[in-house]
């Protein structure tokens, strides 16, 4: 160790007081003195004696210098010593660890890196005291840290401007009374009026979508939402204002979004209305399983799927995750008043193929039985103020703003956001509530029906629950080989190999090298921060800057 030290502070010597400034540096010419310095508290390194050491001036004079150095060892923090250097008489030196050495040096330089030729003293010989050893070469290269940069937050900013926008879709054909009827401003009594003469007999319907691309996007296989308007499953469009604004704000992000229409109307008799909701369910499934068989044409990643809806939509969008042909309501089979509606996956169109929505985005909606939420491990976000009277936070009735208790005369009791999510944190399963407070039903929308600071608020909060959808599980930082807590080590990995480009950052120390999705790193105990940075392009598009610290 004090051979290499001894080595080591001879280099600090040359490199603080003398350097040579030849553009073509060649070691037959004479040696020149120079003014060149280091950079202060700015750290080289060099290999000496095969140890890999780490050096830097943080104080320098005219005939005066200190500073700090370490070797590289198998410690992940650096054990940093001082060393200070004088000159006086072209002669040098060099105190450290109680230590003084006087040293001759001869030496040249290039560039930013230092090169330098040295000769160390040898032991004195009877009365000749000015024995050297054949001049050595040595090369010094200035530190710099490994290139940096952050991506663009594909999913959770936006990057695309345009968007591309295909309407009217066919994706299934069924019977019924209506699949659209913008009637937002009208009384619910007046909109039943009004569909009775609608309801008398049921005909062939088409049943469509507008779905949104991203312009010119680079990524072939982008996550989904499909979006289902509210209305009572009475009324409803898939153009409302809302549903064009939910797809169009997602789409910029990156997501492919489709807002689909559905069977709507019932006659506001029995069950009539469990009905309906069981064809917008069978509607939903038809155009998911479209979607899905035609995934390539549209640029859609099937294992990320998402699904949306407001009110009647939110109803939709909780059963198509969560409801089974096990638990088809009563009225949706054969008895003496209606005929059978088939199972879910049995309407529509004849695709066959199966699904699975990763996340629901529930605004105000509700479900039967809570304990359909046994049937998926589907993560649920919901947004429900609770004042609502249309569709109940908890359990109860719908439609209690309806006067002389009308609504418990056709409807079941339905459970909303509320008991949803108490039943969802009893299962362990991943999800968000935001209640809104002092709310109605569709606070989203102002009293002249405009986009007002909620409908933004549940963007904002969708768009984070989502995107912690879509970062790959592997998106970590840990020890390599992998410890029990966070801590200082040398080593450091990624989990993930499915990524494009990964650029890595420190606080509190050096990266010394990097290797794929693994680094190398020393720690200074000294400092007041300990942090390691990981920004990683996937290849999915999304991106994020992965943190460790300790």
């Amino acid at each position: 160790m004090n051979l290499r030290l001894i080595t080591l502070i001879q280099v600090f010597i040359i490199i603080v007081f003398s350097c040579s400034a030849e553009k073509n540096y060649n070691l037959e010419k004479p040696y020149e003195q120079t003014s060149i310095k280091p950079e202060l508290r700015t750290w080289y390194y060099a290999n000496l004696n095969d140890s890999l050491i780490y050096f830097r001036v943080n104080i320098l004079k005219e005939n005066y210098a200190e500073g700090e150095f370490f070797l590289l060892e198998k410690s992940p923090y650096a054990k940093k010593e001082k060393f200070k250097v004088k000159i006086n008489d072209n002669k040098y030196e060099l105190s450290y660890r109680d230590k003084v050495l006087e040293m001759k040096v001869l030496t040249s330089a290039r560039n930013e890196n230092i090169v330098f030729i040295y000769s160390l003293r040898k032991k004195p010989f009877m009365w000749n005291f000015n024995r050297w050893e054949e001049p050595k070469t040595f090369f010094a290269a200035k530190y710099r840290e490994p290139d940096y940069k952050t991506f663009p937050k594909r999913y959770k900013e936006k990057v695309f401007s345009d968007i591309n926008v295909k309407n009217d879709i066919i994706y299934g054909k069924a019977k019924g009374y209506w699949t659209s009827y913008p009637a937002e401003e009208e009384s619910y009594l007046d909109i039943l009026l009004k569909g009775i003469l609608s309801t008398l007999k049921k005909k062939d319907l088409e049943l469509k979508a507008d779905v949104y691309f991203p312009t010119e996007d680079t990524i072939k296989e982008r996550p989904f939402i499909m979006f289902i308007h509210g209305g009572a499953f009475y009324i409803g469009d898939k153009q409302s204002d809302a549903m064009v604004q939910f797809c169009r704000y997602f789409t910029s992000l990156g997501y492919v979004t489709a807002s689909i229409n559905y069977r709507l109307g019932f006659i506001p008799l029995g069950s009539e209305v469990e009905r309906a909701g069981y064809r917008a369910l069978q509607d939903a499934h038809a155009a998911m399983r479209y979607f899905v068989e035609n995934s390539s044409s549209f640029g859609i990643d099937t294992s990320k799927i998402f699904v949306g809806g407001s009110s009647a939509g939110g109803i939709t969008a909780l059963n198509l995750a969560f409801m089974r042909n096990s638990n088809r309501p009563k009225s949706s089979f054969k008895n003496l008043l209606y005929d059978d509606l088939g199972k879910i996956e049995n309407s529509g169109n004849n695709i066959k193929i199966n699904f699975y929505i990763k996340s629901v985005i529930n605004m105000w909606g509700a479900v039967d039985n809570t304990d359909i939420l046994k049937n998926s491990k589907t993560s649920i976000i919901s947004f429900h103020g609770d004042a609502d009277l249309v569709v109940p936070i908890n359990c109860d009735y719908p439609f209690k703003d309806i006067q002389a208790n009308f609504s418990s005369l056709i409807l079941n009791k339905v459970c909303g956001s509320l008991e949803i999510h108490i039943k969802l944190r009893e299962l362990e399963r991943k999800e968000e509530l935001h209640i809104l407070k002092n709310k109605g039903h569709s606070p989203h929308v102002d009293a002249a029906n405009k986009l007002n600071d909620v409908f933004y608020f549940i963007c904002s909060k969708s768009t984070d629950f989502l995107y912690s959808e879509l970062l790959p599980e592997c998106a970590r930082i840990h020890t390599y080989p992998k410890t029990i807590g966070k801590r200082a080590s040398s080593f450091y990995i990624m989990d993930c190999n499915n990524y494009k480009q990964i650029y890595w950052r420190i606080k509190g120390g050096l990266i010394i090298g990097t290797k794929n999705n693994t680094v190398r790193v020393v720690w200074f105990d000294d400092e007041p921060e300990h942090k390691l940075f990981a920004s990683v392009l996937f290849n999915n598009g999304i991106s994020e800057v992965l943190e460790y610290g300790f």
